[in-house]
């Protein structure tokens, strides 16, 4: 398939540096299949965890060879150990020295290697990998930061309203970007690159910024810089909302995060014994986070890893931890939800959602009979399903399949700055 001229993308060639987060690479491998489908040769550069997924798509994979070994499948392999993590402010920490700047150098260097074999026209990267971004800005390639979450940054129009708004989300990734500002510098001057007078600047020299968010569902979308594109999260709609589901007991889906969180095995705890505290209610828990020997109550399942978009039409609410494509497509098929976030955009994810009447936040701490009880009301409350099919609908009035390759298209080479000194020579793995 190939779109109109605004979309074409034929023939040029991208390399996508992508981190693997859980639950991002889903998104990112659909945002990558459209390009793919406009035309585009794409090459992804990322851990070994996820060859087998971008190779399933078409795409060409190369690993980073110097860059942190990571799979966050498991305990042994995960280089992240977000489980560490004792309060929002020790998760962005980690996020801090083990993704974004401690490795940045390493991921520089892989980045410009891979640039080199594929023969990158265009280079796109997630947000947390500065060392890749310095490596377009080194190469002169056009290229794109791509946020899957909301839109991180403070804006004018929000000032002072973006803690309140986000949670901690805000306020600790800027202070995120201020701590690795040195780091980040000093990476840069490596690579024969100017210093910077903040670490959002590395944003800033990118040609632009694609947020996969819905606009309606990120309060800053209307002040963002011109730079800033909403392209939605990739996600297609479901043609019609599916009914709500009939009869005398209710559905429930538990699904948490696809990388294990802090405190998890308390909080699946928590459920499993607040699940026996509602009547009439069947629970689901997805993504394998109970024991497959553990014996269960008669109304409560557990399954592997399935596709959300199988379970979503028939279920009544879903309780998960607030991951940006979870609560995104729990909102697209219009069903409630309960919260439980741990760090970063989650908080953001619960706020929203109580502000547009399609759920709530608990804390992860919450005891089984609390939880059970918000289960109760929301179950019971006769404007939730309604409000959160409304969301929804506005969801899919937004939806642009064609948005981000318009702007790629748009991309264009610029040259190194003039003068540059010659590459360092590469490390090898």
């Amino acid at each position: 398939m190939t779109a109109g001229p605004e979309g074409d993308l034929s023939g040029r060639r991208l390399l996508y540096a992508l981190w693997d987060g859980g639950g991002n690479v889903a998104t990112t491998l659909l945002l990558l299949r459209s390009l793919a489908d406009r035309g585009a040769r794409i090459t992804v550069l990322s851990n070994e965890s996820v060859a087998d997924r971008v190779r399933a798509e078409g795409l060409d994979f190369t690993p980073f060879l110097l860059g942190p070994r990571h799979d966050p499948r498991t305990r042994e392999t995960d280089a992240l150990q977000l489980w560490e993590a004792s309060s929002p402010a020790e998760a962005s920490r980690l996020i801090r020295d083990r993704v974004m700047f401690g490795p940045a150098e390493a991921l520089c260097q892989d980045t410009l290697r891979a640039a080199r074999e594929c023969g990158a026209e265009l280079l796109a990267a997630d947000y947390t990998l500065f060392g890749s971004l310095v490596a377009a800005e080194r190469l002169g390639l056009p290229h794109v930061v791509l946020m899957n979450t909301i839109y991180p940054l403070p804006t004018e129009r929000l000032a002072g309203l973006r803690a309140a708004r986000s949670g901690p989300f805000t306020y600790l990734f800027t202070r995120m970007l201020a701590q690795g500002l040195p780091e980040l510098n000093r990476v840069r001057a490596s690579f024969g690159l100017p210093g910077l007078t903040t670490a959002q600047e590395q944003y800033e020299r990118a040609d632009a910024v694609v947020v996969t968010c819905h606009p309606s569902f990120d309060p800053a979308s209307s002040s963002v810089p011109p730079r800033v594109h909403y392209i939605g999260p990739q996600v297609e709609p479901p043609a019609e909302l599916p009914n709500p589901p009939r009869g005398p007991v209710r559905r429930v889906l538990v699904s948490l995060s696809t990388t294990e969180q802090p405190e998890e095995a308390l909080l699946v705890d928590s459920l499993l014994k607040a699940a026996a505290l509602v009547e009439n209610a069947e629970f689901a828990f997805l993504g394998g986070v109970l024991d497959p020997g553990r014996a269960l109550p008669a109304h409560v399942t557990a399954h592997g890893y399935l596709p959300l978009e199988e379970r979503l039409p028939g279920a009544d609410l879903i309780l998960h931890h607030g991951g940006f494509g979870t609560t995104t497509r729990a909102l697209l098929w219009g069903v409630p939800a309960i919260i439980f976030p741990s760090f970063q955009e989650q908080f953001n994810s619960a706020r929203r959602i109580e502000e547009l009447g399609a759920g709530a936040g608990l804390r992860r701490d919450s005891t089984p009979e609390d939880i059970a009880e918000a289960v109760r009301g929301l179950l019971a409350d006769p404007a939730l399903r309604p409000s959160a099919r409304e969301r929804a609908r506005a969801f899919r009035a937004e939806h642009d399949a064609s948005a981000a390759a318009r702007v790629f298209a748009g991309l264009r080479r610029s040259a190194p700055a003039a003068g540059s000194p010659a590459l360092p020579r590469l490390a090898g793995p």
